[in-house]
């Protein structure tokens, strides 16, 4: 989970990990941030995979389905909770 002062704090080319909400796990991927578009109320962020099977494409996923790259912590999160768990 980012916290809004990180979100609001991203920049192209940032490292991310996102939780991959097309995959049964919601496992965490490495994935760089390629716009943001801040033109709205709030901030829109797309990143680009860097691997796996479809590597390159470009997806937007909320603040609550990211963490920053290097993971610190995962805490708050309860996508990674639950994949502990299993």
């Amino acid at each position: 989970m980012m916290l809004r002062f990180q979100w609001d704090s991203l920049r192209r080319d940032d490292n991310l990990l996102v939780h991959d909400v097309a995959s049964a796990d919601l496992g965490l991927r490495p994935a760089v941030v390629v716009l943001i578009d801040s033109s709205g109320p709030r901030r829109d962020v797309a990143v680009r995979y860097t691997d796996g099977p479809d590597a390159g494409r470009v997806v937007r996923p909320g603040r609550f389905a990211t963490h920053l790259d290097p993971l610190t912590s995962t805490a708050d999160c309860w996508r990674c909770a639950e994949t502990l768990a299993a």
